[in-house]
């Protein structure tokens, strides 16, 4: 019983924060283009990192980050309050972060541009 406890004070112990950063991140903005969302890379967009984030291009509609895993991160409310939501991909999985319900990302994904609207259903 000793060995359970002193494991859950020192569990304890280890900050929250102890792997705020992802071991790999590629970001960047989803601006509109010909009426579609297409990637604009930004090598200084990174969430997962304290330092400053950069200000969102005048036509970018949301942010995303390629990572090494779906996890979020601490900094992802960073660019939640710039007002865009945040798409967040590893391998083939996405998710979205958005800070306010009522406006969505309501795009889908059609290679590496996202469209307006739900995908069309497939028959």
């Amino acid at each position: 019983m000793k060995r359970v406890l002193v494991f859950f004070v020192l569990s304890l112990a280890i900050p929250a924060s102890a792997d705020t950063q992802a071991k790999f991140e590629e970001c960047g903005w989803l601006v509109l283009r010909d009426d579609a969302l297409v990637p604009q890379p930004d090598g200084r967009l990174q969430p997962s990192d304290p330092k400053p984030l950069p200000a969102p291009p005048e036509l970018a509609k949301a942010a995303y980050c390629l990572r090494d895993t779906m996890m979020s991160y601490v900094g992802d409310e960073r660019v939640i309050k710039l007002g865009l939501p945040l798409v967040i991909r590893s391998g083939d999985r996405e998710g979205v972060l958005e800070a306010d319900p009522t406006v969505l990302f309501d795009y889908h994904k059609v290679g590496d541009r996202y469209l307006p609207g739900k995908a069309p259903e497939v028959k």
